[in-house]
């Protein structure tokens, strides 16, 4: 499960240009768009985070929400969106068009590794408690504590 907020000094400074979308895709590439102004391609660190996570994209529609953001950090700070990371953005995206959505070496698409992490999340080693006493999913963790382990 993708966490929710982030408890550093970094959640102060990271921009938020669409909550709504990022909430629901359970990420906010301004977290990796927004750190690198200049991106490296390949002469050392700088930029292959940011690079890198655009290569793991999964899905179509996830390129352009992080097009989107590029753009909005753009115009946020009254600069072009810039053309290394709106190239690569556009070629992971065509990419997905060509060979379908999912990470291939996973073998899985992006919904049946969802689904598979349920399965797995089902099979824990721990048991979490409920106020009452009874047995808790981890996805329904909240309010819950750990009990014993099986």
């Amino acid at each position: 499960m993708p966490a929710t907020s982030q408890h550093n000094e970094q959640a102060a400074t990271t921009p938020n240009p669409f909550p709504g979308p990022a909430a629901e895709y359970g990420e906010n590439p301004a977290r990796f768009l927004a750190n690198e102004r200049v991106v490296d391609d390949g002469d050392g660190t700088r930029g292959e985070l940011m690079l890198a996570r655009i290569r793991g994209l999964e899905t179509i529609e996830l390129c352009g929400f992080w097009l989107a953001v590029e753009r909005a950090l753009a115009n946020k700070e009254g600069r072009e969106p810039r053309d290394r990371v709106e190239r690569a953005i556009r070629e992971r995206k065509a990419h997905l068009e060509e060979h379908g959505e999912g990470l291939p070496q996973a073998g899985m698409t992006s919904a049946e590794r969802r689904e598979a992490a349920a399965d797995r999340d089902s099979e824990s080693a721990a048991v979490l408690l409920d106020e009452d006493g009874e047995e808790v999913s981890w996805s329904r963790q909240r309010g819950a504590s750990v009990g014993a382990s099986r």
